[in-house]
C-alpha cells in the first residue's frame, strides 16, 4: 500500500464524496490501521473495534460533503475514532451510538474522558496559535472573539487594510491548519500502541 499524498487525498476525498468505491477503499486502507491502532491504544476489546471502526467510517461517509479541507480527513477520522473510543471506555452505552457526534458530546453527564480530549484539542489549537506571525495571530483573536465584525471595524482595531484581511486570514488558517495536522502527526507517532 501506497501513501496517499496531499494532492491525491483531495481527489480521493472528492471522490469519495461523488460514491466512487474506490476512493473509499483507498481511504480505508490509507487510515484504516492508524484507526485500529488508535483502538488499541484505548484497549478496546477486539470485538468492539469493529463497531468503532464502522461507526467513524459511517460518521465520514453522512459529512463528508462538510468536511472543509480534504487533506484533513486522517486527524478528523483520528479524532472521531477517539470520541467513540473514549465513549466505550467510560461504559456508558456498550452499543455503537447512532447519533451524530455534536449531538452526543452535547448530552448531560458525559463522559470526564470527553471533557479531557476537548482540552486537549483546545491546548493544541492554544499551541499552534502561539506559533503564528503576530499579525495572523491577532486577526484569528479579534474575528473569534468579535464574529460580527466588519472588515473595516478590523482594519481600524488592527491597523490593516480592508484589502489585506481577506488574505492575511486566509493565511491563518492554512497555517493553523498544517501546524494542527503536524501536531496531529507528531502526537500519533510519539504514541506507542498498546498490547
Amino acid at each position: 500500500m501506497r501513501h496517499v499524498g496531499a494532492g491525491d487525498l483531495s481527489t480521493v476525498v472528492r471522490d469519495a464524496r461523488a460514491g466512487d468505491e474506490r476512493a473509499w477503499a483507498v481511504l480505508v486502507d490509507e487510515y484504516g490501521p492508524r484507526l485500529r491502532a488508535i483502538a488499541r491504544r484505548f484497549r478496546i476489546p477486539p470485538d468492539q473495534v469493529g463497531d468503532l471502526l464502522q461507526a467513524t467510517w459511517l460518521q465520514l461517509f453522512n459529512g463528508i460533503d462538510r468536511l472543509q479541507c480534504p487533506e484533513a480527513v486522517g486527524s478528523w477520522l483520528a479524532v472521531t475514532m477517539r470520541r467513540f473510543c473514549l465513549h466505550a471506555v467510560a461504559g456508558e452505552n456498550r452499543e455503537c451510538p447512532t447519533t451524530g457526534l455534536d449531538e452526543w458530546l452535547a448530552q448531560p453527564g458525559e463522559a470526564p474522558e470527553a471533557g479531557l480530549l476537548r482540552a486537549e484539542q483546545a491546548a493544541s489549537v492554544r499551541r499552534a496559535l502561539a506559533r503564528l506571525p503576530e499579525r495572523q495571530r491577532r486577526l484569528l483573536w479579534q474575528m473569534a472573539t468579535d464574529p460580527d465584525a466588519r472588515y473595516t471595524e478590523l482594519s481600524a482595531r488592527l491597523d490593516m487594510p480592508v484589502g489585506a484581511i481577506g488574505p492575511t486570514r486566509a493565511r491563518a488558517l492554512g497555517r493553523l491548519r498544517r501546524l494542527l495536522l503536524d501536531d496531529e502527526r507528531a502526537t500519533h507517532y510519539a504514541w506507542p500502541a498498546r498490547r
